[in-house]
């Protein structure tokens, strides 16, 4: 989420934020028809002398939602109620800013305004009437990365791996991951979401398999004990040649050569290649 204002807010504003003190919040937010709102993430960051509440909303919608500026606009509202009902701000005080932001990476471009305003007809004499409630979009698949990539930003190489059409490029940009967030310990835990995110999403064949960029460190020699037990384990049974093959398989797609799983597992190299 830091990574997410450094990069696509204003400079200005980015760089008056205490990132010490962004917190994720809970909501849950209740209509009128006791509707229940839990679908939604929202941050709270201290910026100069006041705390300003940033609404992050997460759709991951595949087409354009022409109702968003609607829904922008509601939850807006039933953030500040919520905020006031819960004692965190007083009625009579000032309401917190809320920045609404939409991650939108659908395959077709955002083609819905980005302020309701812009979707309300209102004649010239009432325009004062008219609000005006904008909201930043994210069009992750057509965004231009490069250069935050190349400051490691977090936020932008996620996005990168949206943007990857080709397995290559996913790939080296797997790679580019793995070298700077390994020499960061509190990146660990995302770094384990993203080899098995890899682990997924690079598949193998048998003509040619493609390896895990996150390989070459603990996580994998943690996965090589675990596979090497699995095949002592299924050697000593009957009738379990295809799992062996598998494990072997897994253990080639994450680049491994033959004699590096036979150095770890004791098997010989040509009975490898035969299972493999």
């Amino acid at each position: 989420m830091a990574d997410l204002i450094r990069g696509f807010f204003h400079p200005e504003f980015a760089s008056a934020c205490d990132f010490l003190t962004l917190k994720r919040c809970n909501g849950s937010y209740v209509t009128d028809d006791l509707r229940e709102r839990e679908d939604d993430l929202i941050w709270r960051v201290r910026y100069g002398d006041r705390t300003l509440v940033i609404y992050l909303l997460i759709e991951f919608q595949s087409v354009p939602d022409p109702t968003m500026p609607v829904r922008i606009m509601s939850y807006m509202a039933l953030l500040w109620q919520d905020l006031i009902r819960t004692g965190q701000i007083s009625s009579r005080g000032s309401l917190p800013g809320i920045i609404p932001v939409v991650l939108y990476n659908g395959e077709s471009p955002w083609n819905i305004p980005d302020d309701i305003g812009a979707s309300i007809l209102m004649p010239d004499p009432v325009l004062r009437f008219k609000p005006s409630v904008p909201y930043l979009v994210v069009d992750e698949l057509r965004l231009s990365l490069h250069h935050l990539v190349e400051v490691r930003n977090l936020a932008a190489s996620l996005f990168g791996l949206e943007q990857s059409s080709k397995k290559d490029d996913l790939f080296q940009l797997g790679e580019r991951l793995n070298a700077w967030m390994r020499k960061n310990p509190d990146l660990d835990p995302l770094r384990r979401d993203l080899s098995l995110f890899f682990e997924n999403t690079l598949k193998t064949d048998e003509d040619k398999p493609l390896p895990n960029p996150f390989c070459g460190d603990t996580m994998l020699k943690e996965k090589v004990k675990r596979w090497t037990a699995e095949l002592k384990a299924e050697g000593k049974a009957e009738g379990k040649a295809e799992e062996r093959r598998t494990l072997l398989r897994r253990m080639k797609a994450f680049g491994m050569s033959i004699s590096e799983i036979s150095e770890a597992t004791g098997l010989p190299e040509e009975e490898i290649r035969h299972l493999i």
